[in-house]
């Protein structure tokens, strides 16, 4: 049997445990002030083992009187008929020594001839020792029979414990031999601020067990006039074993606080010798649940365990199988599903705050894109997967301020609205480290490390991939849409995408504009054509299109990989250029070089401030400080004789076999020499060897001993001959003396001259010719 004066220390320790106990405050999964209300409970328990004590001490009291012993009959008795004995107005004081022990009033006190004693309108004090403040019952009907070791309180049973607790009810049954108290009916409670109900209740005082049944609740509403919403707890069964210290509620218990709950099956609460919570454990279905406006949070699992300090503020929880977490009213939800989960709190100002998640089995975690953005062509959801993520929480305990991904982690971003130009973006790596943006729990960063890998994929599933590796990748996230912004590759960076690919020691991609960037370590981009090497590289991926600058150097693999723009006679050797910048449109072919550009091979070259190779239309076209070398001429006799040419621009076209030079053009060919304002040089089919030359305006041919001036010129490799004509055109040879006229035709190897006067009706036919003579010794 359990005495009045163990269970009223109980009770006052509760109520200083109750006191102290801190408020839990958390993100996810807040359950308020749970912790702090436990205590509250055992007060309750305290009050139905108060009834078994003041059965015993009334059961004493009887046994003390000098008369035959008193029988009171419970439950439903056949009642003896002869009346033995009636004392009407009946007062008992009991006292020990000077002190008032028990006080019993009842209106009328009727014996039995079977022994058994009924009283009505009973009236009971009993005042513990050390204590002045009594505990007090009050009843329609008292019945006690010692046959049958039955009391039995009925009808408005009223208990006041000194300690201002209440219980209110119908029938109060103590089965003495037992030491059980039964409450068969509803019974209802309150002390200070906690009030209860529940259908029946037994209280079994050998065994020190306490059980609520048929509907419990029990509301704890805020102290000392604080503002704030109850917490309500229920349970179709409530368990107390004082023996474990183990209370349990079961058949799908609930505690609620304002728009905050924990609920599932069974609710068990293990607690410490002092009375206070150790460990609540949830089981089957197990939820908790916070729908405070801007806040709300749900974790649902098989099982939760909240575990608290020696102050019974909660440092730590744990949530096992099927562990489902998301928000629930956020502008950007955040969802977690995983094995299973570790909270761990910190204590600030009283209160428990959510400071790291710690997640295993595979976590997946999906933060979505803002409901704000849903508009937004660029709005992005990700899914975090990993062997283990930590997710820590800000100060506040409210956002998230960092998280941690080890053991195959994986990222992906994926498009809201699918459109033709989304990307699916994948970022792969042995670790993740994440930032926050300062509040929404919205991601800024995430970082890649131990070799990482990003892919870029078009959601509509044409085009080619696109994949970052290197030693560390960045991910920078768009705060609005929360898609990815840049993704940096740090150190031995690489780029692939289809036949296209390109190394730097660090490689960025902005996906907004589609450009990826190389920098560091002599930046170098590659396809199935060709390769450049500069100190910067920008590539448009969109446009397919790279921007070079610094120390150009580009080779293509063979002649024929410029599609014959390169007019070069060497279809199977690389072609090399070189320039301060250059731009290549990959798709197309166009190759464009600027900044003191040169392009050769072996010994053949053209030098230009620009140079533009077009691959599909097969030309080339330079600019700016012309100069070129890269034909040849033969001669009658079979010698080979470079030419080399120098013009403000020139133009190569393949399918026409036609070099165009204009501006201050000027032609060597070995002694030959042509300058002009334009010419086309018209090379042989077969070869790069000049056919024939055209030159026009301001047409000056000269050579050792021999000038020629016109408006315009062909030359005839076939015949070594050139034709001059002008207005008019004139040679003029130190030997053989000056001739003009409208057409000349000079031969090259004879130094001969035939002049024209020209062709058609209205051609004046002038020639003059001037002859020098050759003084006579």
């Amino acid at each position: 049997m359990i005495d009045a004066e163990p269970t009223t220390a109980r009770r006052e320790e509760a109520t200083q445990s109750g006191a102290e106990a801190p408020r839990l405050s958390a993100r996810r999964a807040r359950f308020v002030d749970l912790r702090a209300r436990i205590p509250w409970l055992l007060r309750v328990i305290a009050a139905f083992v108060l009834v078994a004590s003041i059965a015993v001490v009334i059961v004493s009291y009887y046994r003390l009187r000098e008369q035959t012993p008193f029988r009171m009959l419970s439950g439903k008795p056949t009642l003896a008929k002869e009346v033995v004995g009636v004392v009407e107005g009946y007062e008992r004081r009991v006292t020990e020594g000077d002190r008032l022990r028990l006080l019993l009033r009842a209106a009328r006190d009727v014996t039995y001839a079977d022994g058994h004693h009924e009283l009505e309108d009973v009236y009971l004090e009993y005042y513990p020792e050390g204590n002045d403040n009594p505990d007090k019952i009050s009843a329609r009907r008292a019945r006690y029979d010692q046959q049958s070791a039955l009391i039995n309180f009925a009808g408005e049973v009223r208990i006041e414990t000194r300690d201002h607790l209440r219980v209110e009810t119908e029938e109060v049954i103590y089965h003495q031999q037992e030491e059980r108290v039964e409450v068969p009916v509803a019974v209802a409670f309150a002390r200070e601020n906690v009030r209860g109900k529940a259908g029946g209740a037994t209280v079994e005082a050998k065994n020190r067990r306490l059980e609520l049944r048929n509907g419990v609740e029990i509301t704890v509403e805020p102290q000392g006039g604080a503002r704030g919403q109850p917490v309500v707890l229920r349970a179709a069964q409530a368990n107390f074993d004082q023996a474990s210290s183990v209370l349990a509620f079961s058949g799908g218990a609930t505690a609620e606080h304002g728009r905050e709950a924990l609920s599932a099956e069974t609710l068990t609460a293990r607690l410490a010798s002092d009375r206070k919570v150790q460990r609540i454990e949830a089981r089957a279905n197990a939820s908790l649940r916070s729908l405070t406006e801007g806040r709300a949070a749900e974790v649902l699992a098989a099982e939760i365990d909240l575990f608290f300090d020696a102050d019974q503020r909660l440092e730590r929880a744990t949530a096992a199988q099927n562990v489902r977490a998301r928000t629930l009213d956020a502008d950007a939800e955040t969802t977690v599903q995983a094995n299973e989960a570790q909270l761990a709190f910190a204590i600030e100002d009283g209160r428990s705050l959510l400071r790291e998640m710690r997640i295993g089995g595979r976590p997946v975690i999906t933060l979505a894109a803002p409901r704000s953005q849903a508009g937004d062509p660029r709005a992005a959801n990700k899914r975090l997967t990993a062997d283990v993520v930590r997710l820590f929480w800000r100060a506040t305990g409210r956002d998230l301020e960092r998280a941690e991904a080890t053991g195959n982690a994986e990222l992906v971003v994926e498009p809201v609205r699918p459109t033709p130009q989304a990307e699916r973006k994948r970022l792969f790596a042995p670790r993740f480290d994440a930032d926050f943006y300062e509040n929404g729990n919205l991601a800024r960063q995430f970082t890649a490390t131990g070799g990482a890998r990003a892919v870029f994929s078009p959601v509509s599933g044409e085009g080619s991939e696109r994949v970052l590796t290197a030693q560390m990748v960045v991910a920078l996230f768009a705060r609005a849409t929360q898609d990815v912004e840049t993704v940096e590759a740090r150190g031995d960076a690489r780029f692939n995408e289809a036949a296209r690919a390109g190394q730097a020691d660090n490689v960025a991609y902005s996906a907004t504009e589609g450009m990826v960037r190389l920098r560091g370590g002599e930046p170098t981009v590659w396809d199935d054509r060709a390769r450049l090497k500069a100190q910067e590289i920008d590539s448009d991926v969109r446009r397919e299109i790279s921007f070079a600058r610094g120390r150009v150097a580009a080779t293509y693999y063979s002649q024929e990989q410029t599609g014959g723009a390169a007019p070069f006679a060497k279809t199977k050797s690389p072609v090399f250029v070189t320039a301060a910048a250059a731009e290549f449109h990959h798709r197309t072919g166009l190759a464009i070089f600027t900044g003191s550009a040169r392009m050769w091979q072996d010994d053949n070259f053209v030098r230009a401030e620009r140079l533009v190779l077009r691959r599909e239309e097969r030309r080339m076209e330079a600019e700016g400080k012309v100069q070129s070398a890269f034909y040849q001429l033969r001669r009658k006799g079979g010698e080979i004789v470079p030419v080399f040419a120098l013009a403000d621009r020139m133009a190569y076209s393949e399918a026409e076999r036609l070099i165009r030079y204009e501006g201050d053009v000027d032609v060597r060919q070995g002694t030959d020499r042509i300058t002009s304002e334009t010419a086309e040089v018209y090379l042989d089919k077969g070869a790069n060897e000049v056919e024939r030359t055209i030159a026009q305006r301001n047409v000056v041919v000269t050579q050792p001993g021999r000038r020629g001036v016109g408006e315009w010129a062909q030359y005839t490799a076939s015949n070594e001959m050139i034709v001059l004509t002008g207005s008019p055109a004139r040679v003029e040879d130190v030997e053989q003396g000056s001739t003009e006229g409208r057409r000349l035709t000079v031969y090259l190897r004879e130094r001969r001259v035939v002049a024209e006067g020209g062709d058609g009706p209205s051609a004046s036919g002038r020639v003059r010719s001037t002859h020098r003579v050759r003084r006579q010794n």
